[in-house]
């Protein structure tokens, strides 16, 4: 919500949040800067896919559609404002370079163009070495502690100082990784390894085919055949597989039901769980949890009966 000035009559179009999670985003009508402070993310970003890690910040507007896939001991924070809270002459409506401005201004506008301007290639976010992740999130702390202590009259002034300082910072990053040519995706964070981690954190619920294709904006043959590249199965099976892999720890460390554990794991009926465990491992689910200690972990193969000695049958 935009803050309410405590000492005048008037609402100041920026919010802060201190924890942020990525669930929210872009906010409406503002440009937000969000700062990873700790853990990993993936996310999709009007349509590409990109992995953050700590730390990045990420410079978003209103026009982004940015959708979390999934994420590991993340922290964030963040700023929103509008484009105007900076200059009273930039808005939303007059941020493209067809549009005339006072040309002592477009230095200012240029600046909005790393929230505005994304591409294939830059989306927004940017890399942080340790020394200027210091500063940003020095400045961040700032603003958000004068956004919600506004400790006198003059509050929203000193906020527009630290953020005019912040977007200086985040331009100069900007300039120096584009020279750099850091915005190009990497080649090891293809469609099969996504595809596989929105696996590993959706497993329990019901995927299919075709979300996964729609993740990764490829059609099904294709994606098919980079997953049997990378992993030597199709993207179904392999989801099978984790599926039964994750059941095989439940059966050994809980005392779940079947049927919660079919339900947890992402089987829709507790026979077609039975029936997939039983076709895929060589034995019920019954007869595994009897003695979990005797079978090896399952790797997409019939598991291995082995001895207490340590040798196989």
């Amino acid at each position: 919500m935009p803050q309410q000035d405590r000492h005048k009559e008037r609402v100041i179009p920026i919010e802060f949040n201190f924890y942020d999670i990525l669930d929210h985003l872009p906010a409406k009508k503002r440009c937000s800067i969000v700062l990873i402070t700790c853990g990993s993310a993936t996310i999709k970003i009007n349509s590409h896919i990109r992995r953050l890690n700590s730390p990045c910040v990420i410079c978003l507007s209103q026009y982004d559609a940015v959708e979390l896939i999934h994420c590991e001991n993340l922290s964030a924070k963040s700023f929103h404002f509008d484009p105007w809270y900076i200059k009273a002459c930039l808005c939303f409506d007059n941020l493209e370079d067809s549009i005339p401005i006072d040309p002592q201004y477009t230095y200012d506008r240029t600046k909005l163009y790393m929230f505005t301007k994304h591409t294939e290639h830059f989306q927004g976010i940017l890399s942080l070495t340790p020394q200027s992740y210091i500063h940003i999130n020095e400045l961040m702390l700032m603003i958000g502690a004068e956004t919600f202590s506004q400790s006198d009259g003059f509050w929203t002034c000193r906020i527009r100082r630290m953020l005019l300082q912040l977007l200086n910072s985040l331009y100069d990053i900007f300039i120096d990784q584009q020279k750099l040519k850091l915005f190009e995706p990497l080649e090891s964070y293809n469609s099969a390894t996504i595809c596989a981690e929105y696996i590993h954190s959706h497993y329990a619920e019901n995927i299919t085919l075709s979300a996964l294709c729609e993740l990764v904006n490829l059609n099904r043959t294709s994606l098919n055949q980079k997953f049997k590249a990378q992993f030597s199965c199709t993207c179904m099976e392999y989801l099978l597989n984790y599926r039964l892999k994750i059941s095989q720890e439940l059966l050994s460390n809980s005392n779940m039901k079947i049927h919660e554990i079919a339900e947890c794991c992402g089987f829709k009926y507790d026979s077609y769980f039975i029936k997939q465990f039983t076709a895929k491992l060589g034995i019920s689910p019954a007869i595994y949890r009897k003695n979990p200690l005797t079978y090896s972990a399952y790797d997409g193969k019939k598991i291995t009966t082995t001895r207490l000695t340590g040798g196989l049958l």
